[in-house]
């Protein structure tokens, strides 16, 4: 009997100590341990060894370390529910410079609350929004064991470089069409235009005022006063570096609207130009003219005080563009939405007059208060001053009043000197904003005569004929309003001397 009850007690001790054993077990499996202050690597081992899921999450803390579990959603198995666990991001310094995140970092190396491996900084991105040497990023997550930074490099900067010349008119009379005609009907003035071939071409924008249509012979060839030319004088003056024509001018509507359809077909036939002022339709004459080279886009705007007399039709007054306040505004706010520099022709002054009229110093100032960066004159078939103006925003303008009879067969020493402004531009892009910047003039006076009374015309720099003694009289003219005008022998490009 003793033997059986001994037999009977201790059956229930084991008993009770499996019981025991299977409650603390049950329990463990139920009941999760407070994980609050534990770091990645003990989280992550306890996980192995445990049928548990558990969800992570990150936050920043200036009172919890780097790594470990700020807190917890304690969860039973027995709930159905998953254990939350959000570790210490540290410190939030994505507002930070770059110099001073650093510091931190290297801190959480002393700490060994990170290994350096997992800090990962990516190549530096341009941005507009971000300054440079701030993080445009910063990502920190210690249960993947990473922190990973982008830092800004600032606005992306890019600079454009572009040189422009521009010369007066190009008025061309029977005398001189006559001196370069070929046979019947085709002309060369390729001859006249060789001596200054290298101050044009070198320069990505060239501009002209063509001030007699180039109808061409099919029209009808004339001379003063009606005006209508051979349509190569534009062919050669393209082969030599002009790639903008100004067409709005008194003399535009000398053959009426045949006279402009004419030209217009015949501009039509040459790639890689620009012109304005004049044209064949509503839709082309409120398309703005733009050319672009090097990175920068240049818009042509040209206008005229009349025409001689002649009415533009009130339904086409696309024939030719006449000066107007209101449709001036109009142009300019188109052209500053499709272009980076706006050049302005305008034909007007007094004629023979070496000072710009009031009207001119008006109307440039109200151009310059408009945005406009660049006004070319022309009308008074003489130089008249160039100036640097200030618009009503900061911004400057430069102006050349007029620059003269190019080309022409005009006599009179004032009438024969004309000259080539060339000028520098520079754009700067940061970011998305824009900054065009337009450099000294340069000025080179040029002289066109005929050898012998209406024959041998020629075109040289003004230093190299035999009214170069004239020379220093035209350097003081062009620099009445404004010593910011180099007045040189011979047009320069970077280091390319004549």
């Amino acid at each position: 009997m003793m033997k059986k009850l001994k037999s009977i007690k201790w059956r229930n001790v084991i008993l009770f100590l499996f019981v025991m054993v299977g409650l603390l077990v049950l329990a463990q499996s139920f009941v999760l341990p407070d994980m609050i202050g534990w770091n990645v690597d003990r989280v992550k081992h306890y996980e192995a060894g445990n049928d548990i899921t558990i969800v992570y999450q990150n936050v920043y803390s200036d009172t919890v370390p780097y790594g470990t579990v700020a807190n917890q959603e304690k969860c039973n198995k027995n709930e159905d529910c998953d254990v939350v666990l959000t570790f210490s991001k540290g410190e939030d310094v994505s507002s930070q410079s770059e110099s001073e995140i650093k510091a931190y970092l290297n801190q959480l190396v002393e700490e060994q609350l990170i290994n350096p491996k997992e800090i990962v900084y990516n190549e530096p991105q341009y941005s507009n929004d971000v300054n440079q040497g701030y993080p445009i990023s910063y990502d920190a997550n210690p249960y993947e064991g990473i922190i990973e930074i982008t830092f800004s490099q600032g606005p992306e900067i890019h600079v454009y470089d572009a040189t422009m010349v521009a010369v007066g008119d190009i008025l061309l009379h029977d005398t001189v069409y006559n001196d370069f005609r070929l046979e019947e009907d085709t002309f060369d003035f390729s001859p006249l235009l060789e001596n200054v071939k290298p101050y044009i071409e070198p320069a990505d924008f060239g501009f002209a005022n063509q001030e007699t249509n180039i109808g061409g012979v099919e029209v009808g060839l004339s001379s003063y006063p009606n005006f209508n030319s051979p349509y190569e004088i534009a062919r050669d003056l393209i082969n030599v570096g002009f790639n903008m024509f100004a067409r709005a001018n008194n003399h535009t509507l000398d053959k009426g609207e045949s006279g402009v359809l004419a030209a217009e077909k015949n501009w039509e036939m040459f790639e890689g130009i620009i012109t304005a002022g004049s044209t064949d339709s509503k839709e082309k004459r409120d398309q703005i003219s733009v050319i672009e080279k090097n990175g920068i886009k240049l818009a042509l705007l040209a206008y005229s005080y009349g025409f001689n007399g002649y009415r533009v039709p009130d339904d086409k007054s696309y024939l030719a563009n006449e000066f107007d306040y209101e449709q001036a505004a109009i142009d300019i706010e188109k052209a500053k939405s499709v272009s980076d520099v706006i050049v302005v022709s305008m034909h007007w002054g007094v004629e023979y007059s070496n000072t710009p009229s009031e009207a001119q110093i008006e109307q440039a100032q109200w151009l310059a208060d408009q945005g406009v960066h660049v006004i070319i004159g022309s009308h008074p078939h003489v130089l008249q001053p160039m100036d640097r103006l200030i618009g009503k925003d900061g911004n400057e303008t430069v102006v050349a009043y007029s620059l003269g009879n190019f080309i022409s067969g005009q006599v009179g020493l004032e009438r024969l000197v004309g000259g080539i402004m060339k000028i520098d531009i520079k754009k700067t892009t940061i970011g998305d904003g824009v900054e065009i910047e337009i450099g000294q003039p340069q000025f080179m006076p040029t002289y066109n005569y005929a050898e012998a009374s209406t024959k041998g015309y020629r075109l040289v720099p003004l230093i190299d004929s035999a009214q170069a003694e004239y020379f220093e009289s035209i350097k003081a003219l062009m620099e009445t309003y404004s010593p910011n005008v180099d007045v040189v022998d011979y047009i320069t490009y970077g280091e390319l001397e004549k």
